[in-house]
């Protein structure tokens, strides 16, 4: 059993106090944790309290750190699994405010996903298999990231989006032979994450086009 014999306002942080037990300082804790379990100055601490406290900072601590890396950006649960992780949480405190944070609405991977797909095709077209492997590196479950890609391309026409990226790149073909140029277009495309037949219907309508304006 130790005793509680000083609880002071910390200096940095007015919202956590210092914790002195038997006389010497034991840990900090947030205040809401200090009113939580009642702690007052000659109050005794038993072993399994004192273990469920520091769990219990730790875990708000581990909540904090998740928090704040979100004000960021939208992150799937994997990317704060890991970054919680690297930070050196438990794994079952680390779990929990992975389960906290998906209750509350702040961890959705479908909406992240979604919102990640929109951003992508905004700003860097790409193909759907592309979208798919950057969102499975990302944790995204298979069928979330499946879903999330198919509601953007309901949306947006794959083959346009291919066409529209070659007729942008053109001009560093131009000196080349049409095969070496078809070629590289292809590459260039199948690199990007767009499917075979986006990439034959774009190319076949960007070369009658420039032969339509040649003409």
């Amino acid at each position: 059993m130790r005793k509680i014999t000083q609880i002071s306002v910390q200096k940095g942080n007015p919202h956590r106090r210092s914790i002195f037990l038997d006389g010497e300082f034991a840990f900090g804790l947030d205040e809401q944790i200090v009113a939580e379990y009642n702690l007052q100055i000659g109050g005794d601490l038993d072993d399994a309290t004192l273990l469920h406290i520091l769990k219990k900072e730790e875990t708000l601590k581990a909540k904090e750190a998740a928090l704040c890396y979100l004000s960021v950006r939208a992150r799937s649960r994997k990317e704060i699994v890991d970054r919680l992780t690297q930070k050196g949480y438990d794994k079952d405190i680390v779990a929990r405010v992975a389960e906290d944070l998906e209750r509350v609405g702040l961890i959705n991977d479908l909406e992240f996903s979604r919102a990640w797909v929109k951003e992508r095709l905004r700003a860097r077209p790409r193909g759907r298999r592309m979208l798919k492997q950057e969102l499975w590196q990302k944790g995204i479950p298979k069928e979330v990231a499946e879903k999330a890609i198919q509601e953007a391309f309901e949306e947006v026409d794959e083959r346009q989006l291919a066409k529209e990226l070659l007729k942008r790149r053109l001009g560093r073909y131009q000196n080349l032979e049409k095969k070496k140029a078809e070629r590289r277009m292809a590459d260039f495309l199948l690199r990007r994450g767009f499917d075979w037949e986006a990439v034959e219907e774009a190319l076949t309508e960007v070369w009658e086009e420039k032969k339509i304006d040649e003409s």
